[in-house]
């Protein structure tokens, strides 16, 4: 028996801008979705990498040595930028560009919400990186500590502007958490006084207690897609289960999505830990849409996801804005018509 109820879009989508990105999610999905993503279009559809160029804006901040870690299971995740930071930097209000492209982006959502095109209930989705994402996958370990503290502030900011300009009834934000996952499986080279997991979930906690009910506050947790390839290839959730068990005990949450290996994920082990997945009410998403648009891969898959009799989303692992990089005839409205297929609607 499969408990897929509904889909979640996870934060990217291969859409020119988000108008499009509202129209095609709502038109195939409109009665699975219970958050809507503006697709990250334009300079945000490279998930951080747009943060680069905001970064070196700021003066004491500039493109150093690049940093190497031959070590990662996977190369293509062995060489990121290096950012040196000077002492006492100070990123100006609404310097990294969030609030600004989700004030933006809800002028949009509201306008096809009262065209008909978005359905009533459903809310809007902010996708953020944590401090951790950006600090430890692009400043040099030298210099994290140097960055730390002022990106903090800056993107809680962010987070706060959003709130200010978005009622929180229409309102979602999704901490995004794959370079925290990415430091504890050896992936990143945090700075030592980041790299505990005990640091790590504190600081989790710290960003699900950013937003205000009646917001909503979940986190998306990444193995990374980078040519829709992780930097280690998860042999089950159990790390991810405790993630999101140690950080919803403090600060409760809505919703956590976890992706699904596309070869581990076949096997019913895979989900043996969601048996002790300890989140109240929050819902699951499950990254069972593969990217490759292969029909038997998805349905072994979703055949496969035991979560212990707990209805969950269905996802693709991460967002849906690089489809095809690998080579494969991949369109957006192939993934969003598996969503529809595998998953019974919502409402």
């Amino acid at each position: 028996m499969t408990y897929a109820r509904g889909a979640h879009l996870v934060g990217s989508l291969a859409a020119p801008t988000a108008a499009d990105a509202f129209r095609q999610t709502a038109g195939t999905l409109g009665r699975h979705l219970k958050r809507a993503s503006d697709g990250e279009t334009g300079a945000r559809s490279q998930w951080i990498w747009w943060q680069i160029d905001k970064l070196q804006e700021v003066p004491g901040i500039r493109l150093g040595e690049p940093q190497v870690n031959p070590d990662t299971g996977n190369p293509d995740y062995s060489v990121f930028p290096g950012l040196e930071v000077d002492e006492g930097i100070v990123i100006p209000a609404r310097g990294l560009g969030y609030a600004d492209a989700a004030v933006a982006s809800y002028a949009e959502f509201i306008r096809l919400r009262q065209a008909g095109v978005i359905p009533t209930g459903v809310r809007f989705q902010v996708s953020v990186p944590t401090p951790y994402a950006v600090v430890v996958a692009w400043a040099a370990p030298s210099a994290q500590l140097r960055l730390w503290a002022p990106f903090k502030t800056a993107i809680f900011a962010e987070v706060a502007a959003i709130q200010a300009e978005i009622p929180g009834e229409d309102l979602a934000i999704q901490w995004d958490v794959a370079v925290p996952v990415g430091a504890l499986e050896g992936a990143f080279k945090p700075a030592p006084e980041l790299a505990s997991y005990e640091r790590i979930v504190a600081e989790l906690i710290e960003c699900a207690r950013q937003v205000e009910p009646p917001a909503e506050v979940g986190f998306h947790l990444c193995y990374g897609d980078y040519k829709h390839r992780h930097f280690v290839a998860p042999k089950d959730l159990g790390l991810l289960v405790r993630i999101a068990n140690d950080t919803a005990a403090a600060a409760p949450i809505q919703f956590v999505h976890m992706p699904v290996d596309r070869d581990n994920g076949v096997d019913p082990a895979y989900f043996a830990p969601l048996a002790g997945l300890a989140v109240g009410d929050a819902e699951l998403a499950l990254g069972v849409i593969d990217y490759e648009n292969d029909s038997d891969r998805i349905d072994a898959l979703v055949a496969a996801a035991d979560t212990a009799g707990r209805p969950y989303l269905v996802a693709t692992e991460c967002g849906m804005g690089r489809i095809g990089e690998r080579g494969e005839s991949v369109s957006l409205g192939d993934l969003l018509a598996q969503h529809a297929r595998v998953a019974e609607p919502i409402r």
